[in-house]
């Protein structure tokens, strides 16, 4: 394996530290399986995209579109409220 130049290893860590930083006031969600419910993983509120993942229970591989999978709670309370008046 061949080692990193101090040069490059300050730089990986500088983009972590901004990584980290800019994370900061994002809130994570959970991701299940679709198949069995299992939790498959985390993501942060402005994920985009789709991913690929295993479940580690039952080993159904998916592929899931992170839009799909975002909390609607808010929402549905407000659709609710405005429909009852």
């Amino acid at each position: 394996m061949p080692r990193l130049s101090p040069h490059v290893s300050t730089e990986l860590r500088r983009k972590a530290v901004l990584s980290e930083l800019e994370s900061a006031h994002l809130t994570e969600r959970t991701l299940y399986c679709p198949q069995c419910g299992y939790r498959i993983g985390m993501a942060f509120s402005d994920s985009t995209g789709h991913i690929r993942t295993k479940c580690q229970r039952c080993k159904t591989v998916s592929v899931l579109n992170l839009a799909y999978f975002r909390r609607q709670r808010n929402r549905s309370r407000r659709i609710k409220n405005s429909i009852g008046r």
